[in-house]
């Protein structure tokens, strides 16, 4: 049994279904970075391919929303709902959080642990399998297989964000789509890096704090990235549209909805939210019955550590995307019908 993240090759090899799966959610990771000095809220400009891109910048310290707060009696899940993207130049600090991690028995971050029986030559067909699928039958450009109108759409925002990213062009559809919306994203001086959660976790282990994840294990990783094959051309060209509809006349959602979890401001953040492109790019993924299962596995154990926390200790800090919070039959839906109370920020 080897475990996905130590090493290269069977990363990504097992993860290949995954990178996959983040580019039909619109390449949707979490993130914050690089320190910068005093606090201010900026908007400018840059020019590319001739077209201004406006750019929002969140200028030092921020701690993001308060803590949700799950209770069972004297026991308490407090969660961090974490965004993706957000801006880049932004330095998250949440002295609530330091707080609670003063006082918890465990730690929940985001992501999870993979693991599957994988030796050296079948790590090396499964990076062969998922390079295969990143493209489309027979070797066709990615102009063969979208409608005209929906191909001009895509390259005239190719050009505007990523004028030098032509692999996109021979990629599947949905695949296609996660690309050029990370780029677009990047321009618009935003981004997905996970560095929340990983400032989280170096804070929890400086404190000696338990640090449990989900556990999913791929019985059979050749099958389950196969299965990406499998997924109707129909649904990764939804994807696509629904992505190219956003990128059009949308994007400035994704910055209001930053600049709201830096300050906090979840109203806004909420009346911001957009979920259409998210939701016809996981539909597209889940018609891959093997990865939608992978999927429910992930989602069930992380469900199952939340409720064992709230059982059995006092306080447990844990790292939740915010969409995953709120979304129908999300996280506070499944707490609140296991009888659990839920108080917001």
């Amino acid at each position: 049994m080897i475990p996905a993240a130590k090493f290269q090759a069977s990363r990504c090899s097992l993860i290949a279904m995954w990178v996959l799966a983040a580019a039909l959610a619109g390449g949707a990771l979490q993130a914050a970075v690089d320190p910068a000095p005093a606090a201010a809220t900026t908007t400018t400009t840059a020019t590319v391919a001739e077209e201004i891109i406006e750019e929002v910048t969140i200028i030092g310290e921020r701690a993001g929303p308060g803590l949700w707060k799950i209770r069972n009696g004297d026991n308490t899940l407090y969660i961090l709902g974490t965004l993706s993207p957000l801006p880049k130049k932004m330095t998250w600090r949440s002295r609530e959080v330091e707080n609670v991690l003063a006082r918890a028995q465990q730690f929940i971050p985001a992501g999870f642990d993979v693991s599957a029986d994988i030796g050296p030559i079948k790590a090396v067909r499964l990076y062969m399998q998922f390079r295969k699928l990143r493209g489309n039958e027979e070797r066709q450009t990615l102009q063969e297989v979208l409608p005209p109108p929906l191909y001009a759409r895509f390259d005239s925002l190719r050009q505007k964000y990523a004028p030098n990213k032509r692999d996109m062009l021979k990629r599947r559809p949905a695949l296609a789509a996660g690309e050029l919306w990370s780029e677009a994203i990047s321009r618009s001086g935003l981004t997905n890096r996970n560095d929340i959660s990983k400032s989280v976790s170096k804070l929890a282990k400086s404190r000696k704090v338990p640090i449990v994840k989900p556990q999913v294990r791929i019985d059979d990783p050749q099958g389950a990235l196969a299965d990406v094959a499998q997924i109707p051309r129909e649904a990764e060209i939804a994807c696509m549209r629904s992505t190219l509809d956003r990128l059009e006349s949308d994007l400035a959602t994704a910055r209001n909805r930053a600049e709201a979890w830096a300050v906090g401001d979840i109203e806004a953040w909420r009346s911001a939210a957009s979920a259409e492109q998210q939701d016809a790019c996981w539909s597209a993924l889940t018609m891959a019955p093997k990865l939608a299962e992978i999927r429910k596995r992930f989602d069930d154990a992380w469900l199952n550590l939340a409720v064992k926390a709230l059982d059995t200790h006092a306080v447990t800090l844990a790292i939740v995307p915010i969409d995953e919070l709120y979304k129908r039959n999300g996280v506070l839906a499944q707490m609140r019908s296991r009888g659990f109370s839920v108080d917001e920020p």
